[in-house]
């Protein structure tokens, strides 16, 4: 029996729908409906035409970008797969459709409905029962998790929201760890997150629980009125799909920037950018790949910004010989400080003193993250081995952006 198209709308109204092709059973199509205004397109990369886009044998990037992956798409696939003949990620994309990251949703239905459920979030940052309060999380919240990431997380809404909120969806990202390949990864988020800040860097808020195995993240991707915005990362702005993320180059999102972000908040997109790469250089992050970029906009139509940095991690501690997450001046590996200067010059056009400027606010935020990691076994109880290995991590990536290159005989 053939399944019935999955509608696609843009906030509450319907722009279309995704089928599949009747000649190539793997081929998606994508069609907008008639008269769709500009405003109103499900993607920077993807304008309203007759014609439709053809996926090429799964889901365009801007649909895909929100798959879930990992521990979350197993356990919905485990649950659905036996009901769903021939499951796909189309299938997927229709379970999570109605809560999703940003602004577009998607149902089998001709109108959409946000019914998820309410978790106290003081609770969640507060738990010390025994417990997994993470897998009850996963079993309430999994169909509603419209969210990438390999690491296990869910979306979650705020319980009490106020009333002009109460019609709206997810609040929330609520995320989780492996604790036995990745020790104390809530607490290195935590760390480095507070690092970025403390070099300049727009951030998402982020908290963490008193028994460090959890951390939730506020979406910045709302309105203070609740409203969505879209939110596109540079797998999608790049044309390709998730698994793409590990593709490419810093300076084609550099360049990308420049085709996407408005004008007048681009000199501002290229700097927080040009300013993050460095920061992810003096942690040793080797996971700031594509998908950790993205841009934010009311509709494709207003101004479009560079969204605040998340997921920041220094991987060195569980990888000592990981690289660079994309290719940068050529190489994936952690640049010296004249090569960085270098690429920041080539993103935002500063002069050779302003670009070290840049090196030198992340190397402070580097400096930051070390001194929170120095003291935080003084406040947990158990952590010396983890604040010892992301000390040296640090140390090592601000000594190798101090240096400078030795003057030519």
């Amino acid at each position: 029996m053939r399944k019935p198209p999955l509608n696609v709308f843009v906030g509450r109204r319907k722009v279309g729908a995704i089928h599949r092709s009747e000649i190539e059973p793997d081929t998606l199509l994508f069609g907008y409906d008639k008269e769709i205004p500009d405003d109103l397109s499900v993607s920077l990369t993807v304008p309203p035409r007759v014609d439709h886009y053809d996926s090429m044998a799964g889901l365009l990037p801007i649909f895909d970008m929100n798959l879930p992956e990992g521990g979350l798409k197993e356990r919905l696939r485990y649950q659905f797969s036996k009901t769903v003949p021939e499951f796909d990620d189309l299938d997927m994309l229709a379970i999570v459709g109605t809560s999703q990251i940003g602004r577009l949703r998607y149902s089998h239905q001709e109108e959409i409905t946000e019914d998820i459920p309410a978790e106290d979030t003081k609770r969640l940052l507060t738990h010390l029962g025994s417990e997994d309060l993470f897998a009850s999380l996963l079993e309430r919240f999994a169909q509603y998790s419209g969210v990438s990431g390999v690491q296990p997380k869910v979306l979650i809404k705020e319980i009490g929201q106020p009333d002009k909120l109460a019609q709206h969806g997810a609040t929330h990202i609520v995320k989780s760890f492996n604790s036995s390949e990745f020790p104390e990864l809530a607490a290195n988020e935590y760390l480095c997150t507070a690092g970025a800040k403390h070099a300049g860097i727009d951030t998402a808020k982020v908290e963490m629980s008193v028994d460090r195995k959890l951390l939730l993240v506020t979406r910045f991707d709302r309105t203070p009125e609740g409203e969505y915005l879209g939110i596109e990362d540079f797998c999608v702005l790049t044309g390709r799909r998730s698994h793409g993320r590990y593709d490419g180059t810093y300076e084609e999102i550099g360049k990308r920037i420049t085709d996407f972000v408005s004008r007048d908040a681009l000199a501002e997109a290229r700097e927080q950018y040009a300013l993050s790469v460095a920061f992810a250089c003096a942690i040793e992050n080797g996971d700031a790949h594509l998908k950790n970029f993205s841009v934010l906009y009311a509709n494709t139509e207003a101004a479009i910004r560079l969204a605040p940095a998340y997921d920041l991690v220094s991987t060195t501690p569980y990888r000592p010989r990981d690289t660079l997450a994309l290719t940068l001046n050529g190489s994936k590996s952690f640049p010296n400080r004249e090569g960085l200067v270098a690429f920041i010059r080539r993103i935002t056009g500063k002069s050779q003193n302003r670009a070290g400027e840049i090196v030198d606010r992340a190397i402070s935020g580097a400096q930051h993250v070390s001194k929170l990691a120095q003291a935080f076994p003084k406040a947990h109880r158990g952590t010396e081995i983890f604040s010892d290995s992301l000390t040296k991590s640090v140390q090592r990536g601000i000594e190798r952006l101090r240096k400078r290159a030795s003057a030519k005989p």
